[in-house]
């Protein structure tokens, strides 16, 4: 069963909060923990703590389980922007530059590796269940059918488009020698 922490009005943008999140997203707790706790950037200190309380609200949740034999994951973190704080900073020649001081919403979701709600396990049932390759041949029959009757049509077009070109590109001789006769005389 999952847990969920949020941390609301974090003081940090939400772009450098998430450059944290995309470090634990999907790790072992454990290993997300030990990331947090020695990463130098100053979000770290609060996600660490919000971990910790996703981790203690999994095991009020889960009273009969311990936290090590239930492999618990990072299941979804998300960051979102917060209120917006606007202040005035002094510019030159009497204008005033304005300063967002943004804030973020956190939001943690834990879970155990056993469950079945995690993302990847539920993409390779969804394979498994894909139709056999029976039923879908004949479709693919149709559609190879009408394709080539759209490709023949398109040379026909091409060769018609040659010879013009062709044409065009290869004057004769009698306009070659007209034509160095009207550029000797305009000179």
């Amino acid at each position: 069963m999952e847990a969920v922490a949020k941390l609301n009005n974090y003081p940090t943008s939400p772009r450098k909060m998430r450059l944290l999140a995309d470090l634990i997203r999907g790790m072992e707790v454990e290993k997300a923990l030990g990331i947090l706790q020695f990463n130098p950037k100053h979000p770290a200190v609060p996600m660490y703590k919000l971990l910790k309380s996703a981790i203690n609200n999994w095991e009020q949740k889960n009273a009969d389980e311990k936290v090590e034999d239930a492999g618990l994951v990072v299941k979804t973190i998300m960051v979102d922007g917060g209120r917006v704080i606007k202040r005035m900073r002094p510019a030159p020649q009497g204008r005033g530059y304005r300063v967002r001081k943004r804030s973020n919403h956190v939001t943690i979701v834990v879970d155990s590796k056993n469950s079945n709600t995690i993302p990847g396990i539920k993409k390779q049932k969804a394979k498994a269940e894909v139709a056999p390759v029976e039923e879908l041949a004949p479709v693919a029959k149709k559609e190879s059918s009408k394709k080539p009757a759209t490709k023949k049509a398109a040379p026909k077009k091409e060769t018609v488009k040659k010879e013009t070109t062709a044409k065009k590109a290869k004057p004769s001789a009698e306009q070659a020698e007209k034509g160095s006769k009207d550029k000797n005389t305009n000179k």
